[in-house]
């Protein structure tokens, strides 16, 4: 994990010398093809670890942060071959790195599935995990959004502000992601809210099932309101990164005991 961690830390660097013209103008963006060829060699080992436990790979801490990792990447080219959109290639390169780092530390090693006496659960638990990387990557394209924003207000074009994308795309962008989130993240609920009222006795998850909840319910007014032009693109950015304190809450509680 750490060799991997270590691999994208280098497509930062290869995407920031080319974005400063410090690489060659006709290379190819090391960087863009180091986060896809990363991208690839992880959902290889995540496939490999799925079929030898029986189980997905959400059963450690590490597995999660991991998974994690996989799935921000894997939005970042989702949206550039779907809608023709790309995230800062340093920014998510740099997160995936984090993850990874995180797994390291944590450590991944090969678990024995913890829900296979309700195998619903795994629904409830990957939906909510895929929110939170359509979470973290939103969370990415707002914070790029207002540093653009900032940009274009005092009239700055050079340095960090000459890596981001235009506003426009990803004012759109934002609001697609944000739908999406709010679909995996109610789903998610909806299992979890089923799931704690067989079990009433059982009060550990309520913290959890709050926070998600009012994560779920910011996305959900973010969205109408900018939808109906109730807010600008600005505030809606602004809360976008509101909305991730309590969804990372929630998951520090949803990480389970690493054996």
């Amino acid at each position: 994990m750490y060799t991997s961690a270590l691999v994208f830390s280098l497509g930062v660097l290869a995407s920031v010398l080319k974005s400063k013209g410090l690489w060659l103008t006709k290379a190819p963006d090391w960087g863009l093809w180091i986060l896809r060829g990363g991208w690839f060699l992880l959902s290889a080992f995540l496939a490999y670890m799925g079929l030898a436990g029986n189980s997905l790979p959400i059963n450690s801490p590490g597995e999660i942060f991991l998974t994690l990792g996989w799935g921000v990447a894997g939005v970042s080219i989702f949206l550039e071959l779907v809608f023709n959109h790309r995230l800062p290639t340093w920014a998510i390169s740099a997160l995936t790195a984090v993850c990874l780092l995180f797994a390291a530390i944590l450590k991944v090693e090969m678990q024995s599935q913890h829900f296979a006496y309700k195998p619903i659960i795994l629904i409830h638990v990957g939906s909510a995990i895929f929110a939170y990387c359509i979470l973290a990557a939103q969370a990415l394209n707002a914070f790029a959004y207002l540093l653009q924003d900032h940009a274009l207000a005092k009239r700055q074009f050079g340095g960090i502000y000459s890596f981001l994308p235009a506003l426009v795309p990803m004012d759109r962008i934002g609001t697609q992601l944000m739908g999406v989130a709010v679909w995996m993240l109610g789903l998610s609920l909806i299992i979890g809210a089923v799931d704690w009222f067989q079990n009433l006795p059982n009060i550990v998850t309520i913290p959890k099932l709050i926070l998600s909840l009012i994560t779920w319910a910011g996305c959900l007014i973010l969205l109408i309101q900018r939808r109906r032009n109730q807010l600008s693109g600005a505030a809606f950015a602004r809360g976008s990164l509101y909305v991730l304190i309590p969804a990372l809450i929630a998951l520090g509680l949803s990480l389970p005991s690493a054996k």
